[in-house]
């Protein structure tokens, strides 16, 4: 009975011992990103599907010569 007890306790004591070493002890890569354009233009894209997608939705539909 003492077996399942002790591995118990070598997993509870080691358990934080195992996150230190899987991670790296130096410190993260610093980014270096520059965006080389404005995200103006990202947005004025955006505005210009949903101006299309709201547009096309509001479009009336004609099935048949009833809907005239």
């Amino acid at each position: 009975m003492k077996r399942p007890s002790i591995l118990l306790g070598a997993t509870v004591l080691l358990a934080p011992a195992t996150t230190l070493y899987a991670q790296e002890l130096s410190k993260p890569p610093e980014p270096n990103h520059s965006p080389k354009t404005s995200p103006v233009f990202g947005y004025g894209i955006a505005f210009l599907l949903f101006g299309i997608i709201v547009t096309l939705s509001l479009w009336p539909s004609k099935r048949s010569h009833t809907d005239l």
